[in-house]
């Protein structure tokens, strides 16, 4: 039997079960779930498991992931059971690709570690939105026909049938009206629930500092670098909460992977995820220096070039990583001479390119990640939470901050930095305001968390190039009355 809350009644009330919330506590019951992306372990643990008799289901759910899920050394055993059974079924993530040249729609499944697998074209058809953009985790039935071949070359497997693992379609209309039922207080907590972790054990700053970790999912074109200790959820988001995010190791990636492949006239990553995590960046070495000129380009504007060709790109850029600190006082080590010191050099000594970074996010100050602090009440299911942050990117909360913020003249790359930020956080805790009801109190701890993230970028800067960036000033006040 899972306890519930007051606030976990409340949220059932206005939601639905096995809809759209989940009881967050009963995925901890099972060492499975922790191979799984987050927003799967939810939607399997809202299809399948009674939250008030929790055990069939959770054997259910261990079974289908012990026969189905499979990792990447077993991929040639898989495909010997789909050549010796004629088909089998998986779980993991699936994505598809035109080849414009064969006019063919190949499927690609890391699973078999084979990106020429043919598709039943009603599929594509029926799952377009997602297969052709980010991909979907979901069940993969994968046949054998060994007759096919293309060009001489036998491509002998086949999708059969697919189903989702993950919600592709929501009303986002009816969160943002959701929203009004609850106070700022019980909104914070579901939204920290819903990524998995205690808002019981967690001071207000700490909050803040996860909801600031969701901001690059639900705003376009934010740039953020978060350095602090390991084990405080720095890439959880990236790795598991939402399936538009993705972690790339900076000395591994390349041009064509990040931006654009000219060989085969394929977008990379910026091209069609919301957001990209280059994770420990205080390790990478970017042997090719064009990622970090092209990077320092696409940043500023949003636009990146490939010879004749011009991109743009909503993609958000996240650097993360660790710095030496000390856990007890949550304070950085006194020995760095700037919070940028453990960048890669192409970076860190770069100031223009330091300039186009909006927040500096104090990792320093997260608490260790631990079991007592995952979340066991009642939120979002994540993949539900990562749709509506996805279709929320295309509504525009910066009128919002036109109208109330007199920003004195700033710079203009520290405004733009600064009304991204808090339009961010407007549509994650006040998605039901708009400037004729956004409350003062509401915009002014919003506004106060903007200009820090931003502050703490310009005073770095400010020690490493005092005479460019010393007299830099954000004087940003609300004007007129808020309602």
């Amino acid at each position: 039997m899972i306890v519930s809350t007051t606030l976990d009644d409340k949220v059932l009330s206005v939601f639905e079960r096995g809809k759209v919330v989940v009881n967050k506590g009963i995925a901890h019951f099972s060492e499975q779930f922790r191979r799984l992306p987050k927003f799967v372990a939810d939607y399997l643990v809202a299809s399948l498991v009674d939250p008030n008799d929790p055990a069939p289901g959770l054997e259910k759910m261990d079974r289908l992931l012990r026969e189905h899920f499979i990792e990447s050394e077993q991929q040639e055993l898989v495909k010997s059971l789909i050549r010796e059974n004629g088909q089998h079924h998986l779980i993991g993530p699936l994505r598809v690709r035109y080849d414009q040249g064969r006019d063919m729609y190949w499927a690609e499944i890391p699973a078999l570690g084979d990106q020429y697998v043919r598709i039943d074209l009603s599929l594509v058809r029926t799952f377009s939105e997602s297969l052709l953009t980010a991909g979907a985790w979901g069940r993969i039935t994968v046949a054998f026909d060994g007759h096919f071949s293309l060009g001489g070359k036998r491509f002998p497997f086949v999708v059969e049938a697919f189903t989702p693992l993950q919600i592709t379609k929501i009303n986002v209309d009816a969160w943002v009206e959701g929203r009004t039922s609850f106070t700022d207080d019980e909104w914070i907590d579901l939204l920290i629930t819903s990524i998995g972790f205690d808002p019981a054990g967690l001071s207000r700053g700490e909050k803040v500092l996860y909801l600031l970790r969701l901001v690059p999912f639900i705003e376009p074109n934010v740039n953020l670098i978060e350095l602090g200790p390991p084990e405080t959820g720095k890439t959880f988001a990236f790795r598991s909460l939402s399936s538009y995010g993705f972690v790339v190791s900076g000395s591994n990636t390349t041009v064509a992977s990040l931006f654009y492949n000219k060989a085969r006239r394929k977008m990379g990553l910026v091209g069609y995820r919301d957001c990209i995590l280059f994770d420990e960046i205080a390790h990478s070495n970017f042997r090719d220096e064009r990622i970090v000129a092209i990077l320092k380009d696409y940043l500023n504007t949003g636009h990146f070039g490939r010879d004749t060709e011009e991109f743009t790109s909503e993609c958000s850029v996240v650097f993360a990583g660790n710095i030496e600190c000390d856990r007890s006082t949550r304070q950085v080590a006194a020995r760095c001479r700037n919070l940028f010191d453990p960048l890669p050099e192409v970076m860190g000594r770069d100031c223009a390119f330091l300039d186009r970074i909006h927040g500096f996010l104090p990792g320093w100050t997260a608490p260790q990640i631990s079991e007592s602090r995952l979340a066991r009440g009642v939120g979002f299911m994540a993949d539900y939470l990562s749709e509506i942050m996805h279709q929320m990117r295309s509504r525009s909360y910066s009128p919002i901050l036109l109208d109330h913020v007199d920003f004195n003249g700033m710079g203009k790359r520290s405004e733009t930095a600064i009304t991204k930020i808090a339009s961010g956080l407007l549509k994650l805790v006040y998605p039901h305001r708009t400037s004729a009801t956004i409350q003062r109190e509401e915009l002014d701890w919003i506004l106060a968390e903007a200009v820090g993230l931003r502050r703490r970028v310009l005073d770095q800067l400010a020690k490493m190039a005092p005479g460019e960036f010393r007299h830099a000033e954000l004087l940003c006040e609300l004007k007129g009355a808020a309602a």
